[in-house]
């Protein structure tokens, strides 16, 4: 049985990939071996030193472990000071989105990934010069948008706990719970002195993320308010039962869109775009990771994307490809810019690990994290205007693509 000096060390050894478990059991093994190296051959002696130094720098973390349990005034558990060592190590990355996460935030991950969760439907982020946790979209139908919680309003309390200093995790996994349990938020929002507070009852997150109509007689509209398991077969239906319907032109809307998976929006984009690349991913190193490209079948029609502040991820890899490849025109306001890479591990005692390894790239190389996309053609709605409930007669945006398609259409009859 392992001490827990040896569970932390172990564990955060992993966790900042400075020395292999095997290193770490069969230390003897290695002193036996370096016996074998030539102290003159820099190159092969280097790795073995390095190895052990780095080994070394884990001891002060077990050494306070040791302090603690053996003189701290009050009981401590040993489990929660090494989860702390854990987080600690993490947090200071200074990353919003790497995290560590114990097993309940962890499931609820797995369950985010697969679609179906019960809450209160609010995607969150970071903000990234002061930390508070900020809601950057409520997922349209949920308890938190009908509440009338707004995008970057920012949490300061759920049920009487301040989370100005949680994590994100932290806060994903507290707002989640059983259908029909309440929750309460305490909300800070621009330009309001005093707090909000909304009293929400969690219900059951799983609705379809794609929605299609015909406009004008002639024009498609599609819908796409997440990206999940189920996206692209829903995406692909839409298209289809548009086409036949003889549509001349298609509206993209991907506003308030918060992203997801990017397996499904990168289907989604080769629908829609021709033969080239979509997005690629690149490390620290400048080294590209991953690139995902189209084939030859697109669309071949006007097309427009509806975009705002609340595009994110996902959906921007959507709207950038489509803006590189000019096979169509972005409509509306500059994107949230979320443009990271996370890499989820799972630990075997059912713990797990965010930690973002790139960065993504639309074809033209452009990095789109911290800086969003700006659109083809800049429209705003009145500031009055929810941007979760906009009123069709209001709506500004679609007004201007529907003029675009239209105008494109028209271009194209002419040129026949």
């Amino acid at each position: 049985m392992l001490n827990n000096r040896a569970r932390l060390i172990i564990k955060v050894a992993v966790l900042c990939m400075a020395v292999s478990l095997l290193s770490f059991f069969t230390g003897t093994v290695v002193g036996r071996k370096q016996s074998y190296v030539d102290i003159n051959d820099k190159e092969a002696v280097a790795p073995i030193v390095q190895e052990q130094l780095n080994f070394k720098k884990l001891k002060p973390i077990s050494d306070v472990i040791e302090l603690i349990e053996s003189n701290y005034v009050e009981d401590v558990e040993s489990d929660i000071l090494i989860e702390g060592a854990i987080r600690g190590i993490i947090d200071s990355l200074g990353d919003p989105y790497s995290s560590y996460m114990d097993e309940r935030e962890f499931q609820n991950l797995i369950t985010t990934i697969r679609g179906t969760f019960s809450g209160v439907g609010m995607v969150l982020s970071v903000h990234e010069q002061t930390g508070e946790i900020i809601v950057v979209s409520p997922i349209e139908g949920t308890p938190a948008q009908k509440a009338g919680i707004l995008p970057r309003d920012i949490i300061v309390k759920i049920d009487d706990v301040d989370f100005t200093k949680k994590s994100l995790d932290e806060a994903v996994s507290t707002l989640r719970g059983d259908k029909g349990t309440k929750v309460t938020i305490h909300i800070k929002r621009e330009n309001i002195d005093e707090l909000l507070k909304f009293e929400l009852v969690r219900d059951d997150i799983r609705s379809n993320t794609v929605e299609n109509e015909l406009m004008d007689g002639s024009i498609g509209y599609i819908k796409i308010t997440s990206f999940d398991a189920n996206t692209y077969d829903e995406f692909k239906t839409a298209l289809d039962n548009l086409k036949a319907q003889g549509i001349k032109g298609l509206i993209l809307d991907l506003r308030n869109n918060p992203g997801g998976s990017l397996y499904e929006s990168v289907r989604i984009a080769d629908e829609i775009l021709g033969q080239g690349l979509i997005v690629y991913t690149e490390d620290k190193n400048k080294n590209k990771l991953e690139e995902y490209y189209s084939d030859e079948n697109k669309i071949n029609i006007p097309l427009a994307v509806l975009i705002n502040e609340n595009s994110a991820s996902a959906s921007e890899i959507v709207a950038g490809a489509i803006q590189d490849h000019k096979s169509g025109k972005l409509i509306g306001t500059k994107t949230f810019g979320k443009g990271s890479v996370q890499q989820v591990t799972p630990f075997e005692d059912g713990t797990g690990m965010k930690l973002t390894i790139a960065r993504y790239h639309i074809p033209s190389g452009r990095c789109i994290d911290g800086i969003g996309i700006e659109p083809d053609i800049n429209v705003q709605l009145k500031e009055d205007i929810n941007p979760f409930n906009i009123p069709r007669d209001s709506d500004y945006q679609l007004f201007e693509a529907l003029k675009v398609i239209k105008s494109s259409a028209e271009a194209e009859i002419q040129e026949r």
